[in-house]
């Protein structure tokens, strides 16, 4: 028993370790989320300075003129008659999309089992579709706002753009949660048999395997399965001469049946035996009818 014991302590002992090593880093890479979106936060001109780059090429495609990043303003219509200057507030930020996504992912790791790199996957996706959507909202503010003035600049940044991003925002959210929480496809294939199922039940050699495997029972291993194959063979042969006599017995009744006698087997032996004395009786009037005859 010692010997077996060992072996299951030093597999909980591996397992253990590895339970551990997993917490570790599920709780470093959830405080690494967390600061980073604390930095965000910290940094918010920073990033607003760095989204004013990247809204520039998307608002260069749509407005006229050439169109120019300084610091979180971004200078449109370089070259027309007319050069207006989109400024990118803190509320208008993608620090405000990025930083709900950070934090749910934090949550996520912290809270479930879902593996770290699936979680990083779907924060990617969710940051991109999120600062895209802000970036064509501030594409779509220039672009209305050469072509219909303060009004179409209104219309478009205050209640189509918004829609469009909290629209993109939640999508967003739901790309994480599915990603980082989806199951595995071969995870629910674990452990189902490879061959046909079948619903007879496993003999006994088979549905015990513990006491095959069991010390000291190595030696009537061999009896026990020649045995339960005898007992097998045993019951094969009684339903097997069970279902012949069963057939002999429907074959006679079917005879009986055309031939017009009763569906039994003694019947025959009944209605001689039944004869018989019947037969015993009519030579006895007949003899006393020749005795009396003779007087």
């Amino acid at each position: 028993m010692s010997v077996a014991v060992a072996p299951l302590r030093a597999r909980r002992g591996r397992a253990d370790a590895r339970d551990r090593r997993g917490r570790i880093a599920r709780l470093t890479t959830a405080g690494a989320l967390a600061i980073a979106a604390a930095a965000l936060i910290a940094t918010e001109a920073t990033t607003r300075a760095a989204e004013a780059i990247l809204a520039r090429e998307f608002i260069g495609l749509v407005a006229p003129g050439r169109a120019v990043a300084a610091g979180p303003i971004v200078w449109f219509g370089i070259g027309t008659p007319e050069v207006t200057g989109l400024v990118i507030t803190t509320m208008c930020s993608t620090t405000v999309l990025a930083v709900p996504l950070l934090l749910l992912a934090v949550a996520i790791t912290g809270i479930t089992r879902a593996p770290t790199g699936r979680i990083g996957i779907g924060l990617l996706v969710g940051l991109g579709l999120a600062v895209f959507c802000n970036m064509v909202r501030f594409a779509s503010a220039a672009w209305a706002y050469g072509a219909y003035g303060r009004e179409g600049f209104d219309l478009v940044h205050r209640y189509v753009g918004s829609l469009f991003v909290i629209v993109g925002f939640v999508l967003a959210i739901v790309l994480l949660l599915r990603i980082s929480l989806r199951e595995s496809g071969q995870r629910g294939r674990v452990g189902r048999p490879a061959g046909p199922r079948t619903g007879g039940t496993l003999p006994a050699a088979v549905a015990a395997p513990e006491e095959i495997s069991a010390p000291g029972a190595t030696e009537a291993a061999p009896a026990v399965t020649a045995a339960s194959r005898r007992a097998a063979s045993g019951a094969d042969a009684s339903r097997t001469s069970s279902r012949a006599a069963a057939s002999r017995t429907e074959a006679s009744r079917t005879t009986a049946s055309r031939t017009g006698s009763p569906p039994t087997a003694a019947s025959p032996t009944a209605t001689s035996r039944t004869q018989a004395p019947r037969a015993a009786g009519s030579r006895a009037d007949d003899s006393r009818a020749n005795e009396e005859s003779s007087r």
